[in-house]
């Protein structure tokens, strides 16, 4: 009984080392950000698109989902950090980050 409880576990703890790391983004479950640091200054809700990017440039990527217009991705390599910009109508809605890199699929695919 005791070595079925012990296999059973090393089991359980292999598959969460080593098991499937493909996750999406979910972007509902992310604490939102007043204010995001780009190289060229802050930028809050609120704030209009085109100043968003005449701040921070061009965006890595720029996502979608239904309940909100275009999302700009930023990545900020001294922090490993994925931050999010979700606008509608041209303004700035939400900012949300996330531990993510780049190379991960999974870091664009926002649910």
């Amino acid at each position: 009984m005791i070595r079925n409880t012990l296999v059973l576990g090393t089991a359980l703890t292999m598959l969460i080392i080593f098991g499937d790391k493909s996750h999406s983004i979910d972007f509902r479950s992310l604490a939102d950000q007043s204010s995001y640091r780009c190289s060229g200054g802050v930028v809050a809700v609120g704030d209009l698109d085109r100043d968003v990017r005449e701040k921070c440039g061009d965006p890595l990527e720029i996502g979608r989902r239904q309940d909100f217009g275009p999302i700009w991705i930023y990545y900020e390599d001294q922090a490993k950090f994925m931050y999010y910009l979700a606008f509608l109508n041209g303004k700035l809605q939400r900012i949300v980050g996330a531990a993510c890199n780049p190379d991960d699929a999974a870091c664009f695919d926002l649910r």
